[in-house]
């Protein structure tokens, strides 16, 4: 669920840990596209809107679900506006309940989300607890930390809140997330000597870039959701 390109995907590869996907759920054509692409599956595996899968329609016996819902709404870098608006309504981040709704249908051996930091700060204690509970309700023991990108061999500081919910039947208790391991490489060692022209901006683009800046500036801004899009 919320699948972008597919991180969960290619961590499972790089894992060299079989598996057969079922679906995934990714509302972006361009990133339906893209993961299509790179997974080698065709877009018709591609639930699309979450708001609007059925999950009655999902098979039984699904083992993993992943789902790095919307954040929009928590992190420091948006509105911070947590799972509903002044409104009572449900915001981006809000689709957590969706995915929930699916979680609790299908009940996975083992769920996992991901998200920024921010949730599981003190700001947000209370979405957060939201969370937790309702996925222990749902059936599942819940193992949570905050990771750090630079902490598995990867030169970028990024933290984000990883969950996984272990079904309470099978968990064993002995679930632990994984060591840091030492850092060896910068990022100088991973950019490239010579970068391609066509991946340099123009000043047309430029242009382009700071014209919607300035749009959004005086308030015209675009809001996904629903997979409308709502004009303000």
């Amino acid at each position: 669920m919320f699948s972008g390109i597919g991180a969960f995907e290619k961590a499972l590869e790089r894992l060299k840990i079989p598996y057969e996907l079922v679906g995934y759920c990714e509302i972006d054509l361009f990133a339906s596209k893209a993961y299509s692409l790179l997974h080698g599956v065709p877009e018709s595996m591609n639930f699309g809107d979450i708001t609007k899968l059925n999950e009655k329609i999902l098979p039984d016996g699904i083992d993993l679900i992943t789902y790095g819902f919307p954040c929009q709404d928590i992190s420091i870098a948006g509105l911070q506006k947590g799972f509903t608006d002044v409104n009572g309504e449900k915001t981006r981040s809000g689709l957590f309940f969706d995915a929930l709704r699916i979680i609790e249908h299908t009940q996975p051996q083992v769920a996992i989300a991901e998200n920024v930091k921010n949730l599981a700060g003190k700001k947000f204690n209370k979405q957060f607890s939201i969370v937790l509970d309702s996925l222990e309700a749902a059936g599942y023991n819940n193992y949570w930390k905050i990771l750090n990108a630079m902490d598995y061999e990867i030169p970028h500081n990024r933290e984000r809140v990883l969950i996984v919910s272990i079904r309470k039947d099978i968990d064993t208790g002995i679930f632990q997330f994984p060591e840091p391991v030492e850092l060896k490489r910068c990022m100088g060692d991973l950019l490239e000597d010579e970068v391609p022209e066509k991946y340099f901006l123009t000043a047309e683009k430029l242009k382009n870039i700071e014209f919607s800046s300035f749009n959004q500036v005086r308030g015209t801004t675009i809001q996904e959701w629903g997979g409308s899009v709502k004009h303000y």
